[in-house]
């Protein structure tokens, strides 16, 4: 396995461009704002129940695209990136077309952002989705959860694996398998950029949010990615939260994505028109055959 990125002597800039997607892409806004006209037109394309209220705070909805004639689908939570502290679902209701034409349920989450909340409470917030939309399966007729999170919501995607509360599940309602995208897993990395002027990180809760630290205690299978044109500094993100799965004999497969930056990975898993995407739906597929 390649050596650990050191960025312990790193400058300024080269903090900003290792961990900072927006610095490492620089036409990053041009793929945001193709996702939000991609996501207008998305949703003149598909059914939905829009803005379902899973708490009590400002953001805290998702929308649900259920597939039709498909009985008894498998569930998707996607949950979107932006440095938890920028982006809306809206902006990704693009995400859900090529999964509910394959027979997928998508539940599309949103949640507060900094820095009108903190890290901790955005983590809160989507726990309290998970278990919202995993107890309503019954009634959605859907069978078999599954996580997807492309950057920050990689991280938040973490946070739940990384939870106590897997022993007990029902076979409707059990979490299969988990697809993390281009993570951002050591959150003290926040503390040297700008971003944090909004995220508003101290040590104490970058720790607390640190995902070397937390194994997954879940045991479905995880899919993890970056895209080979990231920075070395982040695609070790991803690397370095693979070797820990990895060492607690988790079953966990690492890709990185030749040809991608960190957003075009995401345009790859969510367009048909690529391999990637036929991966993801396969990965969901197979954990469906097994028992």
């Amino acid at each position: 396995m390649k050596t650990k990125f050191n960025r312990n002597n790193l400058s300024k800039d080269d903090f900003e461009y290792n961990y900072n997607p927006r610095v490492a892409v620089t036409n990053a806004q041009e793929y945001i704002d193709d996702f939000i006209e991609r996501s207008k037109t998305a949703r003149t394309l598909m059914e939905g129940v829009y803005d379902i209220r899973y708490g009590s705070k400002p953001k805290q909805t998702f929308d649900l695209h259920l597939p039709k004639d498909s009985a008894n689908p498998p569930l998707l939570i996607y949950i979107h990136g932006g440095y938890w502290r920028a982006i809306d679902k809206n902006d990704h209701s693009f995400i859900a077309l090529p999964f509910i034409k394959n027979g997928i349920a998508v539940a599309n989450v949103n949640y507060d952002l900094c820095p009108s909340v903190t890290l901790t409470e955005i983590v809160d917030e989507i726990i309290e989705a998970f278990h919202f939309v995993r107890n309503q399966v019954q009634e959605w007729k859907t069978n078999g959860v599954y996580l997807i999170g492309h950057s920050a919501g990689a991280h938040l995607a973490g946070e739940i694996i990384g939870r106590k509360f897997f022993g007990r599940e029902k076979d409707q309602s059990r979490l299969k398998g988990s697809i993390l995208l281009s993570g951002i897993y050591e959150p003290e990395v926040v503390l040297h950029l700008d971003v944090n002027e909004d995220i508003r990180l101290d040590q104490e809760m970058a720790f607390k949010c640190n995902l070397i630290n937390k194994p997954p205690l879940c045991e479905s299978p995880i899919m993890s990615c970056a895209g080979g044109d990231e920075p070395e500094g982040w695609i070790d993100q991803s690397r370095s939260y693979f070797e820990l799965c990895d060492s607690q004999n988790i079953k966990v497969d690492f890709k990185i994505v030749e040809g991608t930056n960190h957003f075009s990975l995401l345009d790859h898993v969510m367009s048909e028109d690529y391999e990637l995407n036929k991966k993801v739906i396969e990965f969901i597929q197979n954990q469906q055959r097994l028992k």
